[in-house]
């Protein structure tokens, strides 16, 4: 299986130290931040600021250098300056708070720090300009969890028509990850967007651009830096309290970057997030030179795959000789002699003891003796203990780090950690290989939830390490509804029935794990409104995860008593009845979650003392040739009417070139769907 990807769009990694001159148009920005006169209120008439837009960038300005530290090594000095227009009031939530995490306690040798916050709101009143700074009281700060912090401000006079404008600066003793920097905005417009970067050639990073915009600036050039660096004297084999400088010289690598009149990312329907498409540059450290000896950082998946298999909240809790999980594990291995039912035990043992409360978090936390006794931990400390118990048994278990779809897309050819968030287990078992997620109890052994099926994935083994892809074009979802409408004498009553596919399953089981069976029929009814009244719904196989859920109810339709015309929709029930795609064009790819195959089967008695006057003609219509299909077929058979509808889409993934096609394939279908049969009294 390939990996398919929009190549205009995504990211593809650079080497940093690749000197680039190319430059289009001007090379600063216009702003002079800290300097606003009555002309600044006034907005160039620009394409894309138009009437839904309430704020717009003025200028968003980021630069890192960086400077010796206490530590015997480099610091990053990260300084960010942003200017905005408030136009409506809607934005003014969204942009005058804003925060700023930080990694690092004082407890560990590195910490980041904020600095050198200063914000001011402008407003114009009587043709002055009058600013209003923000008290440097009013930064307040919060502890989210033992390694990171928060730094919160809000901007003081924001009202409709404001001007507000604030910088502060990082300094961060952690190289790894330079801050990333995105040029384009998900909200508002931005009219200048520029990132500049000097880096001494004791660290190579690579840089993993992406997006579709030009750049206006994109230039680079060496110089060269001395370095004063501290670290601590040491006297008698001890470290004593005294710092020792020394000065370090090297070449720089100086780069600018910047982009004008960038439209905001609007979301569309169908799109797996927009962190996939926005214009943005990621940083990795993929080489440190100390001067006497060089180290290579995540820069091949062989050397990604060796670091993590010795990492201590990763791999390394995986090898450790837990006599302690021998024994839980022999407790819950069951007494069936086969081993996939031995491993469908363990599985569904840490599925229900234990609660995953992080999501997005391929490292163990704590220990894993820590998460057995909490019974709950991310994602990682779940699906990690699962492995280190199918190893206990004897069998080849092992991590895939991987991407979910709304985290974006991950690299290829190159390890970004940063990009994965999420851990599954894949076992080796009797000649077939399992792909397993416990951190989800509704799931069901052998299955993923959709959001994992997001391209490429890295199977983190010392044996056979390897890159795999969990497509959406490979997620099949098939469902069958059944309608029965029968003429009585209250009117037409029926019963539905409707056989859901894997994924479908899995999320109504977790819907109503969370919120109950009653109010999921309770929006069913809402759903339909006055056009029927249903009753003794029910749900089978909810407690059988590994069998396809079906949802039953019966139903009355509401009519006149009597009517001389009865008009019947018999696509009532399908979920299929309105286009989702009503932009004429699109500028992204349609990622829809699995591909479909969706039979709907309605049988329908004609009540007594009426005949058909009008029934809609059947038809069938393919996409693009084979890549999907509707058919719609209806007939009348002696005092019954029966339609058969069905449609497929072979595919999940779809380039914004096949977006014209598809719009009008659904538009047919919704067409199709919303024609009815008009019964006329006799």
């Amino acid at each position: 299986m390939t990996a398919r990807r929009p190549i205009s769009l995504i990211a593809t990694a650079l080497c940093l130290c690749f000197i680039q001159s190319y430059c289009i148009a001007q090379d600063k920005s216009n702003v002079q931040f800290g300097k606003v006169s009555p002309a600044d209120f006034n907005l160039p008439s620009n394409p894309i600021i138009d009437s839904n837009t309430d704020a717009v960038i003025l200028a968003d300005v980021g630069s890192v250098h960086f400077v010796g530290n206490k530590h015997g090594w480099f610091s990053y000095v990260y300084k960010k300056q942003t200017r905005i227009k408030i136009i409506n009031k809607k934005s003014i939530e969204d942009v005058a708070t804003q925060k700023v995490v930080l990694y690092g306690s004082d407890k560990e040798e590195g910490v980041e720090t904020l600095s050198a916050v200063a914000a001011t709101t402008y407003n114009l009143e009587n043709g002055q300009v009058n600013a209003t700074q923000l008290d440097k009281q009013d930064v307040y700060t919060s502890r989210i969890d033992k390694q990171l912090t928060e730094k919160k401000f809000t901007l003081p006079a924001v009202k409709e028509g404001s001007i507000i404008e604030y910088t502060y600066t990082i300094t961060s003793d952690f190289d790894f990850n330079l801050p990333s920097w995105e040029f384009q905005s998900e909200s508002y417009p931005c009219l200048w967007s520029e990132y500049q970067v000097k880096i001494p050639q004791t660290l190579s990073y690579i840089f993993i651009r992406q997006g579709v915009h030009r750049y206006a600036v994109d230039k680079g050039k060496e110089g060269y830096e001395s370095f004063e660096v501290r670290e601590k004297k040491e006297l008698g084999g001890a470290l004593s309290a005294q710092d020792e400088s020394f000065f370090v010289s090297a070449n720089t690598v100086e780069h600018q970057w910047a982009m004008k009149d960038i439209p905001a990312l609007r979301s569309e329907n169908y799109l797996t997030t927009p962190k996939n498409y926005i214009d943005k540059i990621d940083f990795q450290l993929s080489k440190r030179n100390t001067g006497q000896e060089s180290f290579d950082h995540y820069n091949s998946w062989k050397k990604a795959t060796e670091e993590l298999l010795h990492r201590e909240d990763f791999g390394g809790p995986l090898a450790e000789d837990n006599d302690w999980l021998t024994d839980l594990v022999n407790k819950i291995g069951g007494s069936d002699p086969s081993a996939q039912e031995q491993a469908r035990s363990i599985y569904y043992y840490v599925c229900r003891h234990f609660t995953c409360t992080n999501g997005y978090d391929k490292y163990i936390t704590t220990t894993l003796r820590d998460v057995v006794k909490k019974n709950s931990g991310s994602v990682g400390d779940i699906n990690l203990l699962l492995i280190a118990m199918l190893r206990k048994k004897g069998w080849q278990a092992d991590p895939v780090v991987l991407s979910t779809r709304e985290y974006g897309y991950n690299l290829i050819s190159y390890p970004v950690l940063g990009k994965l968030n999420y851990v599954i287990v894949r076992l080796k078992l009797e000649g077939k290989i399992w792909y397993l997620d416990a951190s989800r109890p509704n799931l069901g052994f052998g299955r993923l939830p959709g959001y994992c099926y997001n391209g490429h994935a890295r199977i983190i083994s010392d044996r056979d390490s390897a890159s795999i892809y969990f497509e959406a074009d490979s997620l099949k979802e098939k469902k069958v509804t059944l309608v029965i409408l029968q003429s009585t004498d209250k009117g037409l009553e029926g019963q539905y029935q409707s056989t859901l596919g894997d994924q479908e399953s899995y999320n109504l089981r977790s819907w109503i794990s969370e919120k109950g069976e009653k109010p999921w029929f309770n929006n069913i009814q809402t759903a339909y409104g006055d056009d029927l009244t249903i009753s003794d719904g029910g749900i089978d196989s909810l407690s059988k995860p590994e069998y396809p859920a079906k949802v039953h109810y019966d139903f009355r339709l509401n009519q006149e008593p009597g009517a001389s015309l009865i008009y019947i929709n018999p696509m009532l029930w399908s979920d299929n009845r309105f286009n989702p795609f009503k932009a004429a064009d699109r500028k992204y790819p349609v990622e829809m979650p699995y591909a479909i195959d969706d039979a709907y089967i309605c049988s329908m008695d004609i009540p007594d003392g009426y005949d058909v006057d009008e029934l809609p003609k059947s038809a069938k219509v393919s996409l693009n040739g084979d890549q999907g299909s509707f058919e719609y077929l209806l007939a009348k058979q002696g005092n019954m009417i029966q339609l058969r509808c069905r449609i497929r889409l072979n595919k999940a993934w779809f380039s914004a070139d096949d977006y014209a096609s598809l719009r009008d394939f659904y538009a047919y279908v919704e067409k199709k769907e919303s024609e009815q049969i008009v019964l006329k009294k006799k």
